[in-house]
């Protein structure tokens, strides 16, 4: 079983985002929307597991890196998420080594011991320059998890972030188990047949979790995912809009379906189903 976080933009929080068996937070967004601090904060509070994103794929035009210590660690004293993303530089493996090792530095200054999780992002721009820097992060004392990024893994694998990923974890386990649990950071149009063919290989068993905008997102471009294939018929054409966007009903029924096959490509058992008023809710 792997679970799975549904981002979804802020209109949509409280009757999409919660479809997920986990949640994922992005640390622009906490700092930047009351709302969306303040749903993470009650889901952590509830129970639910809340991952933080340090933005990473957000920035990637921006800056090419995830947002600061500082940053990152103010959103997680905002909304107390079980796991914190540490910093990480696309593509750089070197560049991401040290960034991590600063990461926990300061937050052991930060935060009291204990109080978080901390999942390390490698990267680089080869597949050898990937795996040196999962090895060196998988080393760190302080990093807990480690996390497949949908931008460095394609690049170093050559090959879709589906495929590259599966390539990825071959080679991570041409020796036993990774020495650290993994999370899956997003997908493309085809994390459906992903998750099945993790599943059905057995990487479930260290892959703790997935998250994606993918029920949201294709959704919102009218992109419905084959059920059968587990793929949708091309990418999206942008990053998504998690601030405003508002699907309407029909939309928001397929985003719901989405939902539904990723829960179940993942081994998560279904959700009850939502009744119309709730979707209207949602969509209003």
């Amino acid at each position: 079983m792997i679970d799975v976080a549904v981002i979804a933009s802020t209109p949509h929080l409280a009757g999409l985002s919660t479809a997920g068996s986990i949640d994922m937070a992005l640390t622009h967004l906490v700092l930047t929307e009351p709302a969306q601090a303040a749903h993470f904060a009650a889901r952590a509070q509830s129970g639910s597991r809340v991952v933080l994103d340090n933005s990473a794929y957000e920035l990637e035009e921006t800056t090419g890196q995830g947002m600061s210590a500082e940053a990152v660690l103010r959103a997680a004293h905002l909304i107390n998420p079980a796991v914190v993303i540490c910093h990480d530089v696309l593509y750089d493996g070197p560049a991401t080594v040290e960034a991590t090792r600063r990461f926990l530095a300061e937050a052991a200054d930060l935060a009291e011991p204990g109080r978080f999780t901390y999942m390390a992002v490698p990267q680089g721009s080869t597949r050898r320059a990937w795996l040196d820097c999962h090895a060196r992060l998988a080393d760190l004392p302080g990093v807990d998890m480690i996390g497949l990024s949908k931008l460095s893994v394609p690049r170093c694998f050559t090959g879709p972030v589906a495929e590259a990923r599966l390539d990825c974890l071959a080679a991570l386990t041409s020796d036993g188990n990774p020495p650290l649990p993994l999370h899956l950071l997003g997908g493309d149009r085809s994390l459906i047949w992903e998750l099945r063919q993790h599943h059905k290989r057995g990487y479930d068993t260290f892959i703790t979790g997935n998250d994606s905008s993918f029920a949201f997102w294709y959704a919102a471009h009218d992109l419905p995912a084959d059920a059968r294939t587990g793929r949708a018929e091309r990418q999206a054409p942008d990053k998504p809009n998690l601030h405003d966007h508002v699907l309407d009903p029909v939309q928001l029924a397929a985003a719901h379906r989405h939902v539904a096959l990723l829960r179940d490509a993942a081994g998560l058992p279904p959700l009850p189903a939502e009744t119309p008023t709730e979707q209207e809710a949602a969509w209003r």
